[in-house]
């Protein structure tokens, strides 16, 4: 679909692949990397075809967070502090909220930043030989992509904090008994096992996935009482309408045929 400096954006059979390119770097971001990975993220929006996307790195890493010598700026200007670190927040809110499921296919180091992007993926899939980190506290730095409220939810309020304080390294296995990934595979198949996963998305309507991620959203940190609510808002808003894909979806069942989505 696209080749831009940093990363590929490739779709086949309905899902989106986007893969960073720069294992020199250990795929690190540099503003560059933000540039191409929002113009990304906004082909994958506009193509109605795509129903996943799987996001992954090159070499030893999915990415270790801002690149050396952003950081070097950054530590010499407050300007750039804030201008990069809204733009990484933001694109964690992006992924979270793009209308598809998210798959990050963690293939090595994922730290710091690379750290928060993945929590901010509706799934997570890790090789065998991946680690992940926040490590910010490991060079005096708090972190500032959303964590903090994301990874507490995950994995609790005391595992949280020992995760945060100590920064220490955590293995694949380790990351799927706490929640913060689905599956470890075989470092060879984890493209494969990535594609597998996405293609269970590929005959689903979009809309039906961008709805049930928005009620799914709306419901985290919130009673089942409170949470009620909303979810039968979006519930109405998305079936009622004589258009919507879920009257197509029921009439295509009851004609025993294959839904055809908008």
């Amino acid at each position: 679909m696209g080749a831009y400096e940093t990363m590929t954006l490739e779709v086949t059979g309905r899902v989106g692949r986007i893969t960073f390119t720069r294992p020199e770097a250990l795929n690190s971001l540099t503003e560059q990397v933000l540039d191409d990975l929002d113009a990304a993220l906004d082909a994958v929006e506009a193509d109605p075809e795509v129903r996943a996307l799987i996001i992954g790195g090159t070499g030893k890493a999915f990415t270790v967070g801002l690149d050396r010598a952003l950081l070097d700026r950054a530590f010499d200007d407050g300007a750039v502090w804030e201008r990069v670190i809204r733009r990484v927040a933001a694109l964690t809110l992006r992924l979270e909220r793009l209308p598809v499921p998210v798959i990050a296919a963690v293939n090595g180091l994922a730290r710091a930043g690379g750290f928060e992007l993945i929590l901010a993926c509706d799934l997570v899939l890790v090789a065998a030989s991946a680690r992940i980190a926040d490590a910010h506290t490991t060079f005096g730095v708090i972190p500032a992509g959303g964590s903090t409220s994301r990874l507490p939810r995950i994995v609790g309020r005391q595992r949280a904090r020992e995760i945060f304080l100590t920064g220490r390294w955590i293995p694949a296995a380790e990351a799927v008994e706490l929640g913060i990934a689905l599956q470890v595979v075989p470092d060879e198949r984890l493209a494969t096992a990535a594609d597998e996963l996405a293609a269970q998305f590929a005959g689903k309507s979009r809309a039906c996935l961008a709805a049930l991620k928005r009620q799914l959203a709306t419901a985290e940190g919130l009673s089942a009482e409170e949470a009620l609510g909303p979810e039968i808002e979006e519930f109405l808003a998305y079936v009622t309408p004589a258009d919507s894909d879920a009257q197509e979806g029921y009439r295509a069942w009851r004609e025993n045929r294959a839904p055809a989505w908008s």
